[in-house]
């Protein structure tokens, strides 16, 4: 069985006469993006595209042997109910009259390909589906009829591997992820469910298992700048799990002034057993041009993942939304089981209007603490904004500043600083349970309140 890499990138160019060349190209199942070279999830499907710059008659084929049969399919479509002819598989370039006709015997199946005898021009002249059955290196062979009828001038091999897509919802993420985190370790893979997640497969769930998930991940995934990306549907929140976003201090209100910037984090509260080893998160602004996210990642911008206390680093995502592109999206994986309530992860929030701004959550997944279907409580943010240039101020706002600090504070904000930096230094239960930075943000987060008053 030869490999791969001897067909140069999936690229096979032979000499189709002496004036030209035939080339055969494989493609995503788009039929537009060139495949390179990847390994292939058991389900997917490719396109076999053969291209010439020739404007000769042409005749080949495509075909698999035998024993490839349980591994790998051909298909064609268009099919002519009056012939054997599949219409669709032979492209405009390759004239009116070509054709492609199925094949099969105890030796191999697939397609033979005639190019028109006349009306012809270079470019893409056929089309022939492939589609992976099961995990192996299945061969197709491509054959030049005016070379041999009997062997193929070459085949090629494609590296096929189980599915990651456990659950088969044409994306890989993190519910395919807590499937095979069910079975981590598990060293007598029997149970049908075990073996499904044992993608290396050997038996043992453990890290092959885990780097062949890794390459797969967010596989089906949209772009974040994907257009018409329907909102998820939340049914049914599930109490016991519960999704915010926060300040500093804690709260889900805040009031801030134009141009003010703030750090908001992601936090996750469970009122039952934490079964939460993986989450995509996303947070919108109701309003982009009364306030702006910091959606790049903390080695260019601000967005941390805090989710502890370990996790695989290698799954962190985050970046512009997918349901708005202004917005921002979380994703974490667990490596040793569930996170640790508190802050999954934090942004900066900029302020660029005077005006009432919510930010909603969006859980892009079906985690729940009870291990079922239940979607997670979600708690967005309702930030009240106001320009410190103007005299009036909204009721609203004057309520919101009300609630964050006290109409008549007992110390002046030089010395809540200072008092709020004492407890920290002083007290050794605080720094147990928050780190300094954290408290760093508490601190300016308070004194932020007190300005704008």
């Amino acid at each position: 069985m030869k490999s791969l890499a001897y067909v140069v990138a999936m690229m096979v160019v032979l000499s189709a006469t002496a004036t030209g060349k035939v080339t055969l190209r494989v493609y995503e199942s788009d039929g537009q993006t060139q495949f390179d070279n990847r390994r292939i999830m058991v389900g997917e499907e490719l396109k076999l595209v053969i291209v010439s710059d020739a404007n000769d008659f042409w005749s080949g084929g495509l075909f698999i042997d035998d024993c490839n049969r349980n591994s790998a399919a051909l298909s064609g479509s268009g099919k002519d109910p009056n012939s054997r002819d599949y219409s669709d598989c032979h492209l405009e370039d390759a004239g009116p009259k070509a054709e492609v006709t199925w094949w099969e015997d105890s030796v191999m199946e697939g397609f033979d390909l005639f190019s028109d005898n006349n009306s012809l021009v270079p470019g893409d002249w056929f089309e022939i589906g492939y589609t992976a059955l099961a995990a192996g290196d299945p061969n197709v062979g491509f054959y030049e009829y005016s070379i041999s009828w009997d062997d193929p001038n070459t085949f090629m091999t494609f590296h096929q591997v189980p599915t990651a897509d456990f659950n088969l919802d044409g994306i890989v993420n993190f519910i395919d992820y807590s499937a095979l985190a069910s079975w981590w370790l598990e060293d007598d893979c029997t149970d049908p469910n075990c073996q499904m997640v044992d993608i290396s497969p050997d038996g043992v769930i453990n890290v092959n298992d885990l780097i062949i998930f890794a390459d797969d991940w967010l596989w089906g995934a949209p772009e974040p700048n994907e257009p018409n990306i329907p909102a998820p549907v939340i049914p049914d929140p599930d109490p016991n799990l519960v999704y915010s976003v926060v300040d500093a201090n804690g709260l889900d209100e805040i009031t801030i002034n134009v141009g003010q910037t703030v750090t908001l984090y992601v936090d996750m509260a469970t009122y039952d057993v934490n079964e939460v080893w993986a989450f995509t998160i996303e947070v919108d602004i109701s309003d982009p041009n009364l306030g702006e996210i910091d959606n790049r990642s903390s080695s260019q911008g601000t967005a941390c993942i805090l989710a502890g206390p370990d996790r695989w680093t290698a799954f962190d995502r985050w970046g512009p939304g997918v349901i708005q592109d202004e917005g921002i999206q979380f994703t974490g994986i667990s490596s040793s089981g569930a996170f640790e309530e508190g802050h999954l992860a934090s942004f900066e929030f900029t302020c660029k209007g005077a005006g009432d701004v919510e930010l909603t959550v969006f859980s892009l997944d079906s985690t729940s603490t009870s291990g079922g279907q239940l979607y997670p409580t979600l708690e967005g943010m309702l930030i009240h904004q106001n320009d410190p240039n103007s005299q009036a101020m909204g009721a609203s706002s004057m309520m919101a500043t009300s609630m964050s600090v006290s109409e008549e504070p007992t110390m002046t904000s030089e010395e809540m600083v200072e008092f709020l930096g004492e407890i920290w230094l002083q007290d050794d239960g605080t720094q147990e349970v928050i780190d300094e930075e954290d408290w760093k943000k508490f601190i300016e987060s308070v004194e932020s309140s007190y300005q704008s008053q």
